[in-house]
């Protein structure tokens, strides 16, 4: 598709800016543009290296093995992820320890049927529809009942691959060809998280939460600390407020919330103990829609997903280091109740926002210029991508070679 360049009249200057108007928040014309022109265009992450493929003879598989897969969305294109057997480097020389991971859309060529549903192991993929088969690397092997079909090139013919690349346990795809590389989005992060030892970390849960809101609204909420003191009062009791700041990056952000001092009075209500472990939460986000949030004790991700105008789905999942011992799960749920707790006070924020975007007697506000930078930085990406007057790339050549 292409869509006209949307101009958001965001100044550059917070201290002279007005917020994104209200009709960017309401009307559903401005998702489709942003799915086309943020969300296809953008690093989305889709899984990690754990992710669950089923079982063969009673063992658990998962993407780190050979000949498995899984299936996964991203803004209405159907994706598949898969691992390639390993391959052999040179006639005598040992195969690698782990085969290719790649990415195609999963619609089959002929006529746009899946070519896999869900997750699982297999040395090829056949499509659920007309049975069109094809390799692990793409490549189209079988396609029954097709004599007779003109100008047929078999090998131009294979499943349309999608970028892919991975930072740690964290697997992330691109639509766009052109788009600069997943290291140049995540910027320092890699190396300010490096201490967690992240390729450690055990999935622990994961909680999905469907908020009646525009997917902005949700990020505008989170990547400010103004609405701490008023709406949650437990994080409230666990960071220094008054040294809460936020920095800006090429395509992140990065909150940081020192752990307040314990105070005789609170220290049975306190989660986070000043004086263990890491001495501050750091919250970082990475456009358009993914929060990494650390604590001293864990790591949990938040990818935000619309729905609609007006419903956005979150994705929470919680890792850990060791997730098995009684004493371990017990830290673990009252760590995922803290934060289902954050959660549960910002889904009723989100949700009386939208309501109130819909107001005749609102369109735009102002920013905090203390408190505010972070939302303002997203706003002037979006207006970034959104200003881009390119067309869509991602549909495949369908005319075969010499036909007229």
């Amino acid at each position: 598709m292409t869509s006209k360049p949307l101009h958001l009249d965001v100044n550059q200057e917070i201290e002279c800016a007005y917020t994104l108007a209200s009709r960017f928040y309401t009307d559903p014309t401005i998702l489709e543009i942003e799915k086309d022109k943020i969300f296809r265009r953008t690093w989305q992450l889709v899984g990690t290296l754990d992710h669950p493929c089923g079982e063969v003879n009673g063992v658990k598989k998962t993407i780190s093995d050979p000949e498995t897969y899984f299936t996964a969305d991203v803004a209405g294109e159907p994706l598949l992820v898969i691992r390639d057997k390993p391959v052999a480097v040179g006639e005598h020389a040992a195969a690698e320890k782990q085969g290719p991971l790649r990415a195609f859309s999963n619609v089959c060529r002929h006529r746009a049927g899946p070519i896999a549903l869900g997750s699982g192991c297999k040395n090829v993929m056949r499509c659920r529809y007309h049975g069109w088969t094809y390799t692990l690397d793409g490549r189209l092997i079988g396609t029954p009942d097709v004599e007779g079909v003109e100008c047929f090139e078999r090998s131009a013919m294979g499943m349309v691959p999608v970028r892919l690349e991975t930072w740690e346990k964290f697997i992330f795809v691109n639509f766009d060809a052109n788009a600069e590389s997943l290291s140049t989005y995540l910027g320092k992060i890699p190396e300010q998280a490096r201490v967690f030892q992240i390729a450690e970390l055990q999935s622990a849960e994961r909680r999905d939460y469907v908020i009646d809101c525009n997917w902005k609204v949700y990020v505008d909420n989170y990547l400010e600390g103004y609405h701490i003191p008023i709406a949650h009062p437990g994080l409230m009791r666990e960071i220094d407020y008054a040294h809460y700041r936020t920095d800006t990056f090429r395509y992140y952000s990065q909150q940081f919330a020192p752990i307040r001092a314990m105070k005789t009075q609170d220290a049975s209500e306190r989660f986070y103990a000043p004086g263990t472990g890491l001495q501050q939460a750091l919250y970082f986000w990475i456009f358009p829609n993914l929060m990494l949030n650390i604590y001293p004790d864990n790591i949990s991700t938040n990818v935000i997903v619309p729905l609609s105008t007006e419903k956005t789905l979150t994705i929470f999942e919680w890792f850990f280091h060791g997730t098995d011992p009684a004493k371990t799960r017990e830290r673990i749920e009252k760590a995922i109740a803290f934060s289902d707790e954050v959660q549960q006070e910002d889904i009723t924020l989100c949700e009386n926002v939208q309501r109130g975007l819909r107001s005749s007697t609102y369109d735009r506000g102002r920013y905090s210029v203390k408190r505010e930078n972070g939302v303002h930085h997203f706003h002037m990406l979006l207006s970034e991508f959104l200003g881009k007057d390119a067309a869509s790339d991602q549909r495949p050549a369908t005319t075969g070679a010499g036909c007229a």
